[in-house]
Parts: C-alpha cells; sequence; structure tokens
C-alpha cells in the first residue's frame, strides 16, 4: 500500500521568519505543547574566521585517516535510548577518539577532498564545498527548529537521497555499478537533489503496547523525525510524515527516486567539517559507510 505522507516546508530564518516560526508552532501543537530546547554536543570554542566550511579551511584540518585511528562501531551504541541517555551518549562520543571509518579526507597531492569508495564502484570521490556546506546547513537547520538532539547514529546520523522522478529517468538511471563514484559525485554536486535524513533512529519512541511514550520532546521528534533539504547551502527543511508506521518512518516520497544508500554523519572533537548551533562550532565527519561490525567484540564505551 502506497503510503500516505505529509511534507511541510520550513521557511528560511530572516527570509520569512513570521512563516517559520507558524509552521514550527502548528507542529508543536499537534504534539501537545513546545518541547524543551535541544542540548548540543560538547563545543569547542566558536572560531570568528571566516568560511569553516571552505576548501582552504578544510584542507588545514582534514587529513586522512592516521593508522591506528579508532573506529566507531555498530555496538558503541544501542536502541532504546532514553532522551536523557542519547545526549549524554552523545557527549561521550564527541569527546572520544572515535571516528567514522573510511571518512571523507583531504588528498593534498591532488588537491582534492576526496570520499573513500571501493575501486570496483569507481574509487575515491571527489566532493566540493558546496556539498558540505550544505549538510551543515542541514544540521544548523535542523537544531535550529529542535528537530534533533545530536549528530550521531542514535539520531541524525545517516542519510538517503530524494531524486525526482523525471531527473532520474533522464539522468541517473543508467549508471554502471563500476560508476557509481560518479553517480554519487554528480548527485552530492546537484542541487536539485534533497538529503533525507531519518532522525531518532535509536530513540524509544514507544512503549510495549506500541503507543507514544508520554514524554513531550519525545512526542515532538516522533513527529518531525524525517527531514530532507535540498542540497544548498540556504536549503529549508522539509519534514515527512507517515502516519501508517508506528515509528514514522518515511521510505518513499511521491514525485521521487528513493535513492537509499546515502552517507553517514557522527559529531567529533577532531572531524573535518564544521556546524554551528547555539553560537558555538562543533566538528562532524562524513562516510559513504555504514558503521561497521567490532571484530574483537566489545560495545558502548569500550574506549
Amino acid at each position: 500500500m502506497k503510503l500516505f505522507l505529509l511534507a511541510l516546508c520550513l521557511a528560511l530564518p530572516g527570509a520569512a521568519a513570521a512563516a517559520d516560526t507558524g509552521a514550527a508552532v502548528q507542529l508543536r501543537e499537534a504534539a501537545g505543547s513546545s518541547p524543551a530546547k535541544a542540548a548540543a554536543p560538547r563545543a569547542e570554542a566558536n572560531s570568528a574566521a571566516a568560511g569553516p566550511n571552505s576548501l582552504a579551511a578544510i584542507a588545514a584540518r582534514c587529513a586522512p585517516a592516521a593508522a591506528g585511528e579508532e573506529k566507531i562501531w555498530q555496538s558503541d551504541f544501542r536502541w532504546d535510548y532514553t532522551l536523557t541517555e542519547l545526549k549524554a551518549r552523545a557527549l561521550e562520543m564527541y569527546a572520544s577518539p572515535k571516528r567514522l571509518d573510511k571518512r571523507a579526507y583531504w588528498d593534498a597531492a591532488t588537491g582534492r577532498l576526496l570520499l573513500p569508495h571501493d575501486a570496483d564502484r569507481g574509487g575515491d570521490l571527489a566532493i566540493g564545498e558546496a556539498f558540505v556546506n550544505a549538510v551543515a546547513r542541514h544540521i544548523e537547520r535542523a537544531f535550529e527548529l529542535e528537530y534533533i538532539d545530536a549528530v550521531f547514529f542514535p539520531d541524525m546520523g545517516h542519510s538517503h537521497i530524494l531524486v525526482p522522478d523525471k531527473l532520474w529517468a533522464d539522468k541517473y538511471s543508467d549508471y554502471p555499478i563500476a560508476k557509481m563514484s560518479d553517480q554519487y559525485r554528480d548527485m552530492f554536486a546537484d542541487p536539485r537533489l534533497q538529503l533525507f535524513y531519518h532522525t531518532a533512529e535509536q530513540l524509544k519512541m514507544t512503549g510495549p503496547d506500541g503507543q507514544l511514550v508520554a514524554d513531550e520532546r519525545t512526542r515532538f521528534r516522533h513527529k518531525t523525525r524525517n527531514i530532507a533539504g535540498l542540497i544548498k547551502p540556504d536549503a529549508k527543511l522539509n519534514v515527512y510524515q507517515n502516519p501508517a508506521s508506528t515509528a514514522n518512518t518515511v521510505h518513499e516520497v511521491p514525485g521521487h527516486f528513493w535513492w537509499g544508500a546515502g552517507f553517514n554523519l557522527s559529531a567529533q572533537k577532531d572531524g573535518c567539517f564544521v556546524y554551528s548551533t547555539g553560537g558555538r562550532d562543533y566538528r562532524f565527519d562524513i562516510s559513504l559507510y555504514d558503521l561497521p561490525y567490532n571484530p574483537d567484540g566489545g560495545g558502548a564505551g569500550d574506549y
């Protein structure tokens, strides 16, 4: 059965602040009342330097992964976090030495920002500052609108891509597997595409009876957990809902081809990229790869 979806377009700050506030209030009223202000990860000092995600700035801090760089494992997280537990774990992971496996890095030899990818699918691919700034914008806007509490897998930590149906048929449907890196490169540079995020991924939102928990903030997170924005540095966010899903999980959007294999993102103190919230700067990484299994076992807090 085709999912019923509701898209709510939220205006940009400054451009139409009143409309933006109205949309956010409408969602909150539907959830019951206004949620508490979202908490951010532990911050580093805010930098006054312009263009924190310019290629020059990225080049200065985004070296390739060093030998022995610690990875974030699937077992570092679990399901059914309360909001308090989720935010506490985000602080721990931000301060830890663990970073995304096969994360983006600056290649000094070629002067390019690269995302690692399988050699038989085209190898590492170059991404530009417009893409990075779009992702940073999505994060910042999500914090502003209180749609997220943290940037890591249990909350806003993975993405998908929405491609308009006609554009998919005309441009993106015929890339061979051996040139998938070219497809990602072209997608990430295309401002007509939306990056889609399932947030609240491991947040406990329902009880044993399948009903939403009583916590007001968690109910708001449930209602707004599907967000998407164009690949533009001034993007607004759309919220999608699927009333047929207990977890309000959207897996298709009318008029768009759903590209399921997006990228992971995770905030970490030494990350390559910068987003700002609450007047402070935070760092984060991007990787095309899902969190790996830890072959040595272990779990949350094993650093």
